[in-house]
């Protein structure tokens, strides 16, 4: 069964909280968000205000994956992790 828009958004809000949470994370986690957050872009069902986050989300996540040092990338961008995981949490609630 495919994953519905909600279900795509609900795993991004996992996976970044727990990059917020633990300030650490891996390459597969970011290839797994960036993945998501670029086929979410082209979903008019998503609410507008969360599309106009996916773009950082997938640029977030693409500098991560290659990123020699991934858990300060994780620590510097924490303000904005909290910022999209509520964003989301709000327009998109479980």
């Amino acid at each position: 069964m495919p994953l519905n828009h909600n279900d795509q958004l609900h795993i991004i809000r996992d996976l970044l909280q727990d990059h917020y949470t633990d300030c650490a994370g891996s390459p597969s986690e970011c290839a797994q968000i960036e993945r998501l957050a670029a086929h979410l872009l082209e979903n008019g069902e998503v609410h507008e205000e969360v599309r106009n986050i996916l773009s950082n989300i997938n640029e977030y996540s693409h500098t991560g994956f290659s990123h020699h040092h991934l858990d300060e990338h994780i620590s510097s961008n924490r303000p904005y992790l909290e910022s999209w995981i509520n964003t989301i949490q709000t327009h998109h609630p479980y």
